[in-house]
């Protein structure tokens, strides 16, 4: 019995594999050199060693140094146990890789990387010959030796027609080769055979005779009866049944044939599906993904983009697995890895699936929700082709619907709720509700809580809110919402401006009248005016401010100012002069009520240093929204403490009226609940609003993480604090009994599901807005970074030339510095943990430098 092999897996033309080849490949010390760098490195990027093997450390290096020349920026910007996990993978895939299904290939034609045109014996399919051997994988084995020894006791080897059972290269699998017989079917209903009577699990991923096995070193082998597999006669019947059948392509077994119950499953054969992606043909979405990846001058394995291709296309067709190998199998290039050397591309598309679940299961460990978002190629492939990112506004009004959906079920729960959405489409309900929110909010500004980020400060309900809306979209609501849900602060406001106004009049009277001048002097009023307008004086601004104190219990306490504006670009426009100049900065820290200063020679001004308490709501449009945030200024932080919820239009025409009936009753229900919360004061307990804000904020960066996604990481920063102040108004006013009998809230599920809800909205919402300013800040920000980094590279060069243990003299050389200054870099060296000292003027190193 004949088998044939590759040197290596890169190299895919087929040679005949003798019992002495393979012997001497298990024992070539090339192999335990590359099965023992695997398992290292799957070691340490679990648990980073305080030293590494020399050997170890070299390999690792100049591995690190070819990525990096190939890669790039792509592969610098990755963690050390990512770039340690890439090189197990790597040291797996240089293991011998033999073919046992196999025993030799007819010659075929098969072009080179550059084109050429060669024949030889290929690993194809279609020109297969059929060993009559088969192996099966047993794989995440956590303990391979004791599975073994199991068997043992319990299997007899021989009788089965075992030959050769081993460790897999990474060390957490096992490998059992042997005989099929006609009797039981093709290759892998021989597996499946073989599995039970294992008492495994079985893996269906050696469907086709052209599938190879790496190969580990020969004290991984646990059992070998080679003598007796080369000596052995293959079942005649059983190739000639299925050799043809393999050659046709055709490797599905009978009985794993998909049960109806199970479509979502993929088969071997042709599928005939829609492929179609949110309505549109995802084909120019691929031929756009496929050009950026073919397009630059480096070389790309076409394994690897179809894996890639895979993850994107199972994560956009929502786990599909069917659509997905659909769609994987109408791009050329990867039938021609199919035609060349029978690529799996049902594995690879299983591998995708296994992807995804891993990474749920991983943040199912801490969190809740796994949110699978497709790779920054295929966002850029889809913004090319449609205009709009997955993660940048595509669906933003399906969102919208979703969630106005949500909120109006709420109505029956939330006092006010209701009122606030009055005469508001259902995909405006978001906007609406933080609208309402802000101005109750602000109500409260007696109140205070403590949040999970630095819990011993007190927090106040602060709003930053933009409702950004087309030219006639209806954003007037905002308007509506301002005068009855101010309505406490504008009241109190007209007396205090009345007595302003009053006092200016009698002072311009005293300056044109001498009667009028010899009166006693006039004492300007000790008022509190909280509303402000955009064109407000910066200095009337922050004394107002200053001014605005109240007592509560024993602690004196800061009231907000409160700015609504129904024209964002007007305010904008006012930022660029005049008195309003300048309050940006006063913008960005009213969020976490920042200290800001003031020193000026006017004699009016306020002079030091004061906390910002201000809360705001603008209504504009996108346009207005681009001159607000753009992308130069987007790393100012604005945009993630900014609540900006999408208004969309109807687009219907607006019904002829004579009259409009007002809600009396809605209107009267507004007002009573502002003046109610602009009696509360005091301690909001609030923590398991907190907590569950905490809880989803953990969960949304675990996902960032696995996506290594900055970007979103940044977005959903402040979501946290939306989270809390908007839910507050609300659950304050559904528990209000409560809080005035003895000032707590009973928080249950309903509530902390209301907070998750404003917080997906102003996640979406950030993702929407700013979702394409943030991935533009991080690329830009590690193009910086590299360019540091190349500034670098010498000293880097240097260190990297020294030999593992050195002295002094050797630090002079590779430097190329004096003797005084290389004892110098040695000291650095020792501190910063690069060096340990061995021996009086001898060094070793101790960190592996990429």
């Amino acid at each position: 019995m004949n088998i044939c092999y590759q040197k290596k897996k890169q190299i895919i033309y087929s040679e005949a594999c003798p019992e002495v080849t393979l012997r001497a490949l298990a024992a070539a010390p090339e192999t335990k050199l590359l099965t023992d760098c695997c398992r290292l490195a799957l070691r340490y990027a679990e648990q980073e060693p305080e030293q590494v093997p020399d050997w170890f450390n070299k390999r690792f290096m100049k591995y690190c140094k070819e990525m990096a020349k190939e890669k790039g920026q792509t592969f610098l910007n990755k963690s050390n146990k990512q770039k340690l996990l890439l090189f197990a993978d790597y040291e797996k895939g240089e293991h011998p890789f033999i073919n046992f299904c196999a025993r030799c290939y007819d010659e075929t034609e098969f072009k080179d990387k550059r084109g050429n045109k060669k024949k030889g014996p290929w690993r194809k399919q279609k020109a297969v010959h059929l060993s009559g051997l088969v192996a099966i994988d047993i794989d995440h084995v956590e303990n391979p030796k004791a599975v073994f020894e199991r068997w043992q006791k319990e299997v007899d080897f021989n009788g089965l027609k075992i030959y050769l059972i081993y460790i897999t290269p990474r060390g957490c699998g096992l490998r059992v080769v042997f005989r099929c017989e006609v009797s039981r079917g093709n290759l892998i209903e021989n597996q499946l055979w073989m599995c039970e009577k294992l008492g495994v699990e079985p893996d269906e991923s050696c469907k086709d005779a052209s599938r190879g096995y790496f190969l580990t070193s020969e004290e991984n082998i646990l059992f070998d009866n080679l003598k007796e597999m080369y000596a052995d006669e293959p079942d005649e019947a059983f190739i000639s049944k299925y050799e043809p059948e393999y050659r046709a392509g055709r490797s599905q077994g009978r009985r794993i044939a998909n049960p109806p119950e199970q479509e979502s499953r993929i088969k071997d054969s042709p599928v005939q599906t829609d492929t179609s992606w949110n309505g549109m043909p995802i084909q120019p979405v691929v031929d756009q993904w496929t050009a950026d990846r073919f397009g630059g001058k480096k070389e790309v394995s076409r394994h690897d983009a179809s894996l890639a291709l895979a993850k994107d296309l199972y994560i956009l067709y929502d786990r599909d697995q069917r659509k997905t190998l659909a769609a994987l199998k109408a791009q050329k290039w990867v039938q021609d890895i199919i035609e060349e050397r029978g690529e799996d591309v049902e594995r690879t598309v299983s591998d995708a699936a296994n992807y995804v679940a891993a990474a749920e299961s991983e943040a199912a460990k801490k969190g809740k929700n796994y949110v699978p978002k497709p790779s920054k190629e295929m966002q850029a492939a889809i913004e090319k082709v449609t205009g709009k990112a997955p993660d940048s506004g595509g669906n933003i009004d399906s969102q919208l619907m979703k969630w106005g959906e949500e909120i109006g079920k709420l109505f029956e729960i939330y006092p006010c709720l209701r009122e606030i959405c009055r005469g508001v489409q259902v995909m405006g309900y978001p906007a609406a509700m933080f609208t309402g929110a802000a101005f109750l909010g602000t109500d409260m500004t007696r109140c205070w809580y403590h949040h999970y980020h630095r819990p011993e400060q007190e927090r106040r309900l602060n709003y930053c809110i933009y409702v950004i809306g087309d030219p006639g979209s209806g954003k007037s609501f905002a308007g509506r919402l301002y005068q009855l849900l101010a309505a406490p602060i504008i009241s109190s406001d007209k007396m205090s401006n009345d007595a302003i106004n009053r006092y200016k009049k009698e002072l311009k009277a005293r300056q044109s009248s001498t009667k009028e001048q010899k009166k006693e002097p006039l004492k300007q009023p000790e008022v509190i005016v909280r509303c402000h307008g955009p064109r407000t004086a910066n200095g009337v601004f922050i004394e107002d401010m200053n001014n605005a104190m109240d007592i509560v219990g024993d602690k004196e306490v800061h009231l907000h100012m409160l700015t609504f504006d129904a024209e964002l670009d007007s305010n904008t426009a006012a930022s660029k002069g005049g008195q309003w100049i300048d309050k940006s900065t006063m913008e960005l820290k009213a969020f976490h009520n920042e200290e800001d200063s003031q020193q000026y020679k006017n004699v009016d001004s306020v002079t030091g240093p004061f906390d910002v308490f201000w809360n705001y709501v603008f209504t504009g449009t996108p346009i207005a929204l681009q001159k607000k945030v753009t992308m130069s200024n987007y790393g100012s932080g604005l945009s993630t403490r900014l609540g900006c919820i999408p208004f969309p239009s109807d687009n219907k025409m607006m019904e002829y009226r004579t009259f409009t009936p007002k809600d009396q009753a809605g209107d009267e229900l507004l007002k009573t609940w502002a003046y109610r919360l602009d009696k509360a004061s005091g301690e909001l307990p609030v923590e398991p609003i907190v907590r569950t804000s905490w809880e989803w904020t953990r969960d949304h960066f675990l996902i960032a993480n696995l996506n290594e996604d900055e970007a979103d990481r940044q977005l959903c920063l402040r979501v946290s604090y939306y989270g809390i102040c908007v839910a507050v108004p609300f659950i304050l006013m559904r528990h209000w009994e409560q809080w005035q009998k003895d000032r707590t809230l009973p928080i249950d599920d309903t509530d902390r599901r209301l907070s998750e809800l404003i917080m997906d909205i102003q996640y979406g919402c950030q993702h929407h807005f700013f979702g394409e300013y943030a991935r533009a800040y991080y690329d830009n920000k590690n193009r910086d970074a590299a360019i540091e980094r190349k500034l670098q590279t010498k000293t880097q060069r240097a260190y990297n030339n020294l030999p593992e243990t050195f002295k002094a003299e050797d630090v002079e050389k590779s430097f190329g510095t004096s003797s005084d200054y290389a004892r110098v870099i040695v000291s650095r060296l020792v501190k910063d943990g690069f060096v340990k000292r061995l021996t009086r003027g001898q060094f070793k190193k101790t960190v592996m430098v990429a």
